[in-house]
């Protein structure tokens, strides 16, 4: 009996002095503000600083997203904001090494565009804090050597840029390695999750509220691109730097000659990058133009041209006799209707059937039906005419108009769709057709740039030249507009805005959805949809159509 219980104590004994031991390594004492070096897996030590938490109305954010209090976790652990990659995660306490001279030597000569750019900002960080005086803190120690309880963990030098290995778990194991493994479940279960959780912050954006402590030059930078952390091994070939979106020149003119314009007074509603380019043709055609913007400072260089400025749309119907309306889609499209001082109420104070309204937005044809019957109901004449084409093709008036609605209406349109098409196609009273016709056209688009980005990304994979691939398509009957100005693009890796992407990905969505509406599948349209979702995803909504190339290396 005595052999069995001094067997207990000494299992109690062992016990309490293993989670002594963990409970002594996890503790450090961080402060918010403190620079460190914190470590992901599969990823080097980092330069970084402890922050707080964001909360949002008393409520703390988390590695599990945002919960009613602070996670209560086994091991201690502190939220860093990493430098250079402006990217947030929960570290455990013992992957953070508090900032020194020594983790400054230890790095390589090479390093990537992102490290130097965070190695910068830890340094000139530490330059503006006031180095406080070291506290010994003596932990409960029996018999332990202090120096080694209490040292950091080394860093080898290769291994600050050891590239990320991938971890392959196997499935459908056999019943006999199962039976072998069940002593480990339990923490396997555990280190797999927090794998997961850590690729899933190294990918993702959690950086649109930077931490008030964190130190920032970014504000005045032009438009770029920042990769995720996740990716440092190719960070430096995969860094771009985007110009602004292309500004208008009000007074460059095309070399066009246009017909003798309308005598009526033409208002337009939406100043986007589109629209902007659709004013200024109209203007240089000689119409009488007055427009409206949900941003009045948008209006200031047209009104300089020679355009009229009114408050609100509802003023715009009651001042015009044609009403434009050119906006980001179908929701702003039926905003602009219902609001207050909008399309309809100034309509309501209208005589009967003098005012018309033409839709130049890409919308499906729910919406455009939804309007044309809000529009007639209110004594309005209606004409549904989205436009397709790009941002150069609108400069040069260009741009490819499909029309449907009341006749009398597109022909008094006529000069105004000559100055900024040269296509016009008119398809009677069906209102619903051109959206739908709309839609497939930038499917068939959408899904052809898909497939090149994905033969440039292989290309790249490949390490083979694009530029002789591009050139060997020229002399092919493959060879087209689409892919000579898309694969330039990637080649030139500049995606600054032309075709939008996310107006892409939106016609693709609302493709799928006629699909279902008529029970034909679209494998390859939902394929090339979640390849810009995925391209969207990484932040470069606003890039060109062609960045999509970015999406499918990734």
């Amino acid at each position: 009996m005595l052999s069995i219980f001094s067997l207990i104590s000494i299992i109690d004994i062992r016990s309490k002095a293993k989670d002594n031991q963990l409970k002594i390594m996890a503790e450090q004492d961080f402060d918010i503000g403190d620079l460190v070096w914190a470590k992901m897996k599969s990823f080097p030590f980092w330069p970084a600083q402890i922050v707080n938490p964001p909360t949002v109305k008393g409520k703390i954010f988390s590695t599990k997203g945002l919960q009613k209090k602070k996670p209560t976790y086994r091991k201690a652990q502190h939220y860093v904001f990493f430098f250079g990659s402006k990217n947030y995660a929960w570290i455990l306490d013992e992957n953070i090494v508090p900032h020194s001279e020594e983790m400054l030597r230890k790095v390589k000569k090479k390093k990537s565009v992102f490290y130097v750019k965070a190695i910068e900002e830890i340094v000139e960080a530490s330059l503006a804090i006031v180095p406080k005086p070291e506290l010994v803190k003596k932990d409960y120690v029996e018999n332990r050597d202090l120096d080694k309880i209490t040292e950091f963990p080394s860093i080898k030098e290769d291994e600050l840029f050891k590239k990320p290995t991938i971890r392959f778990v196997k499935r459908g194991r056999t019943t006999k390695q199962k039976n072998g493994e069940k002593t480990k479940k339990s923490s396997q279960k555990r280190n797999l999750t927090e794998e997961a959780t850590d690729e899933k912050l190294s990918q993702s954006k959690l950086c649109k509220i930077p931490p008030n402590n964190a130190l920032s030059k970014d504000s005045d930078n032009p438009v770029s691109i920042v990769l995720p952390f996740a990716d440092i091994s190719r960070a430096a070939s995969e860094y771009y730097e985007l110009p602004p979106r292309p500004s208008l020149d009000l007074k460059k003119e095309t070399m066009r000659t246009y017909d003798r314009p309308t005598s009526k007074k033409i208002g337009f509603v939406g100043l986007g990058m589109m629209g902007q380019r659709i004013v200024k043709n109209l203007l240089h055609s000689g119409h009488d133009i007055s427009v409206w913007n949900r941003t009045p400072e948008k209006c200031e260089q047209f009104v300089d041209a020679g355009a009229k400025h009114f408050s609100t749309p509802a003023d715009i119907v009651q001042n015009c006799d044609i009403i434009f309306c050119c906006v980001s889609g179908p929701e702003a499209s039926k905003s602009l209707l219902y609001k207050n001082c909008g399309i309809l109420e100034g309509l309501e104070k209208c005589q009967f059937g003098s005012k018309g309204y033409v839709e130049l937005t890409n919308i499906d044809h729910h919406t455009s039906l939804e309007i044309s019957e809000a529009i007639s109901e209110r004594g309005g004449k209606y004409l549904e005419a989205p436009v397709t084409g790009s941002l150069s093709l609108a400069e040069e008036g260009s741009l490819l108009i499909l029309s449907a609605g009341d006749h009398e209406l597109f022909r008094s349109c006529e000069t105004c769709f000559f100055s900024i098409s040269e296509n016009i196609h008119y398809f009677g009273y069906d209102v619903g057709t051109p959206s739908k016709l709309n839609l497939i056209h930038s499917t068939l688009m959408g899904v052809a740039n898909a497939s090149l980005a994905e033969t440039m990304a292989l290309i790249d994979r490949m390490d083979l030249p694009k530029t002789s691939f591009l050139d060997a398509i020229k002399l092919d009957s493959i060879c087209c507009p689409l892919f000579s100005e898309s694969g330039q693009a990637i080649a030139d890796q500049n995606f600054s805005f032309n075709t939008s992407l996310n107006h892409i990905q939106k016609n693709l969505h609302f493709a799928l959805r006629l699909g279902s509406l008529y029970t034909q599948p679209l494998r390859l349209t939902s394929a090339a949809n979640e390849l810009y979702k995925k391209t969207k995803s990484h932040g470069l909504s606003d890039c060109d159509m062609s960045a999509a190339y970015l999406g499918a290396k990734k």
